[in-house]
């Protein structure tokens, strides 16, 4: 069996109840298209490749919107799967490799400037989400996602001025905690808040034992720097595919 379904149950309720999940079946096969900002979501449950090729090549006749599909896995397991894709009207636009390092020691954390996020802050937060991400790569949370940050204690943001200046989400499963994302404004480049926030990630949650995040692939330059702290490369991608010829651009911040 091949998928790439790994939705939560909270989120699957939210876009099932919202009307946003087209699905199509067969004896041995299921897909779903949700919407997101813009676009569609493939997501595919297939017991043969055959399958896949043969839905792909239903959805190319008459689609006219924007389709974005994810798959996760080591090199081996996503060879075959990227292929069906590329030859059946889809096109790589980025790709992700998962980085891990086991922690070691851990410091007194600096909370100055640094603030838990609030209900009164999550019109802006998300506003920084939807001005400064990638739609099809780093996954704008929804409001609901953003609730969860807020009841759950996963996001801390900086500021000296009121105003959002970076924030950094992150969660802790078990010994694991799992950067989900990391930001500095614009505007505030020079005051070395990444940096400052990163602590807290490399350092909170008492029974932490490992910690990883995605980074894409070829950004090279925060491979190295994040092989400096001690993190090694996985052989565990996410390739992100869309029905359009079009390649991600670098975010400048």
């Amino acid at each position: 069996m091949k998928t790439n379904f790994f939705m939560t149950e909270l989120q699957f309720n939210q876009l099932l109840s919202e009307l946003k999940i087209q699905a199509f079946k067969s004896e041995s096969a299921c897909f779903l298209l949700t919407e997101d900002f813009g676009f569609k979501r493939l997501y595919f449950i297939v017991s043969n490749a055959a399958e896949l090729k043969s839905f792909l090549e239903f959805l190319n006749k008459d689609s006219e919107e924007e389709i974005s599909v994810e798959a996760a896995g080591n090199s081996g397991y996503l060879t075959d799967l990227k292929e069906i894709f590329l030859q059946n009207g889809f096109f790589e636009y980025s790709s992700m490799v998962r980085m891990s390092k086991v922690r070691k020691d851990v410091e007194e954390v600096s909370y100055e400037n640094i603030h838990l996020l609030t209900l009164d802050k999550k019109e802006e937060f998300h506003g920084l989400y939807k001005k400064y991400f990638d739609k099809f790569v780093e996954r704008i949370p929804a409001n609901e996602d953003i609730d969860g940050f807020i009841e759950n204690q996963n996001a801390y943001y900086f500021s000296d001025n009121n105003e959002i200046q970076g924030f950094i989400v992150f969660e802790n499963h078990g010994i694991t905690s799992h950067l989900r994302y990391w930001f500095v404004h614009p505007d505030y480049r020079d005051k070395k808040i990444g940096s400052k926030l990163i602590q807290l990630f490399f350092n909170m949650g008492n029974n932490v034992k490992r910690e990883l995040f995605w980074v894409i692939k070829s950004n090279e330059n925060a491979i190295k720097r994040y092989k400096h702290f001690g993190f090694v490369e996985e052989d565990m991608h996410n390739l992100i595919l869309i029905n359009r010829n079009k390649k991600y651009e670098e975010q400048n911040y």
